[in-house]
């Protein structure tokens, strides 16, 4: 539980650090680590993708990764109309639209870069690693 504590505290997200957390705290110590070791004091943003759908990003640049779940704006009600139309409680979103929603993730942020893998975390957030074949022109000195 020192852990989870540490953590809370440390991540830099303007809104949503308890949502996200308890999340976390629900699917089990393991990913809670992982999540810990790869992302802490990374912030994270609030993206909306061509869908219309809101999701949360961190982006750990130094190892080109990014954590990617569902936003706060409307998840809750996406989620239940989702879930209701399919029978059960949370909508299931397939791992392709991870991969989507990264990919203009990051052409939105001036990057050149493609998707390699996408991996459940810890449900329902996704990590996708990715590739930059060019320097930013943002990033070009």
């Amino acid at each position: 539980m020192k852990n989870i504590s540490i953590f809370r505290h440390q991540i830099k997200a303007p809104v949503g650090r308890i949502g996200l957390l308890a999340v976390l705290v629900l699917s089990g110590c393991a990913g809670v680590n992982y999540v810990q070791a790869k992302y802490q004091g990374l912030p994270s943003v609030e993206f909306v993708g061509t869908s219309g759908t809101n999701y949360r990003i961190v982006d750990n640049q130094a190892e080109s990764r990014l954590l990617i779940g569902p936003g706060l704006a409307g998840s809750a009600t996406q989620n239940f109309v989702k879930g209701f139309s399919n029978g059960s409680g949370l909508g299931v979103t397939p791992p392709v639209v991870f991969r989507d929603v990264a990919e203009e993730y990051l052409k939105s942020t001036g990057k050149r870069c493609e998707t390699r893998d996408v991996t459940l975390v810890v449900d329902p957030y996704y990590e996708v690693r990715y590739k930059c074949s060019l320097r930013s022109p943002r990033m070009a000195f």
